[in-house]
Protein backbone atom coordinates (compact mmCIF):
# COMPACT_ATOMS: atom_id res chain seq x y z
CA UNK A 1 0.00 0.00 0.00
CA UNK A 2 1.02 3.44 -0.79
CA UNK A 3 0.19 7.07 -1.14
CA UNK A 4 1.90 9.21 -3.48
CA UNK A 5 1.12 12.85 -4.65
CA UNK A 6 0.84 12.26 -8.36
CA UNK A 7 -0.07 16.45 -9.28
CA UNK A 8 -0.23 20.00 -7.86
CA UNK A 9 -1.90 22.40 -9.34
CA UNK A 10 -2.69 25.90 -7.65
CA UNK A 11 -4.52 24.64 -4.11
CA UNK A 12 -5.12 21.56 -6.24
CA UNK A 13 -3.39 17.97 -5.24
CA UNK A 14 -4.05 14.84 -6.75
CA UNK A 15 -3.24 11.81 -4.76
CA UNK A 16 -2.90 8.26 -5.82
CA UNK A 17 -3.37 5.50 -3.41
CA UNK A 18 -1.99 1.50 -4.27
CA UNK A 19 -4.11 -0.87 -1.84
CA UNK A 20 -3.18 -4.81 -2.28
CA UNK A 21 -6.48 -6.35 -2.10
CA UNK A 22 -6.61 -10.04 0.20
CA UNK A 23 -7.75 -12.54 -2.19
CA UNK A 24 -9.08 -14.61 0.05
CA UNK A 25 -10.47 -13.12 3.13
CA UNK A 26 -12.76 -9.74 2.85
CA UNK A 27 -11.75 -8.79 6.82
CA UNK A 28 -8.16 -8.40 5.98
CA UNK A 29 -9.59 -6.80 2.42
CA UNK A 30 -11.55 -4.28 4.71
CA UNK A 31 -8.66 -3.21 7.16
CA UNK A 32 -6.08 -2.47 4.00
CA UNK A 33 -8.63 -0.27 2.95
CA UNK A 34 -9.23 1.27 6.14
CA UNK A 35 -5.34 1.72 6.55
CA UNK A 36 -4.90 2.83 2.55
CA UNK A 37 -7.48 5.66 3.64
CA UNK A 38 -6.21 6.56 7.01
CA UNK A 39 -2.59 7.32 5.55
CA UNK A 40 -4.13 9.48 2.42
CA UNK A 41 -6.07 11.30 4.72
CA UNK A 42 -2.77 11.89 6.99
CA UNK A 43 -0.93 12.91 3.31
CA UNK A 44 -3.56 15.64 2.58
CA UNK A 45 -3.78 16.92 5.76
CA UNK A 46 -0.19 17.37 6.06
CA UNK A 47 -0.23 19.22 2.75
CA UNK A 48 -3.28 21.58 4.09
CA UNK A 49 -1.13 21.93 7.14
CA UNK A 50 1.74 23.05 5.41
CA UNK A 51 -0.18 25.90 3.89
CA UNK A 52 -0.87 27.43 7.27
CA UNK A 53 3.18 26.97 8.01
CA UNK A 54 5.22 30.37 8.47
CA UNK A 55 8.70 29.76 7.07
CA UNK A 56 10.16 31.02 10.01
CA UNK A 57 9.87 34.26 10.66
CA UNK A 58 8.13 35.76 13.51
CA UNK A 59 4.02 36.94 13.40
CA UNK A 60 3.10 39.74 15.47
CA UNK A 61 -0.66 39.91 16.68
CA UNK A 62 -2.46 42.54 18.68
CA UNK A 63 0.91 44.11 19.36
CA UNK A 64 2.29 40.19 20.78
CA UNK A 65 5.23 38.80 18.74
CA UNK A 66 5.12 35.30 18.45
CA UNK A 67 8.01 33.09 16.57
CA UNK A 68 8.69 29.62 16.02
CA UNK A 69 11.38 27.38 16.36
CA UNK A 70 11.65 26.58 13.31
CA UNK A 71 10.46 22.73 11.64
CA UNK A 72 11.55 20.67 14.91
CA UNK A 73 11.21 17.14 14.67
CA UNK A 74 8.90 16.10 17.99
CA UNK A 75 8.21 13.12 19.51
CA UNK A 76 5.10 12.82 21.97
CA UNK A 77 5.15 9.88 24.74
CA UNK A 78 1.53 8.78 25.64
CA UNK A 79 0.15 9.55 29.49
CA UNK A 80 0.04 6.32 31.07
CA UNK A 81 -2.26 6.89 33.92
CA UNK A 82 -3.16 4.21 36.29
Amino acid sequence: MSVELVKKQGNKYLLQVEIELAPTSMLSSEEQIQSAVNELGMNATQLALNQFDTSGEAIIKDGIKMSSKGKTKKTIKPRMDQ
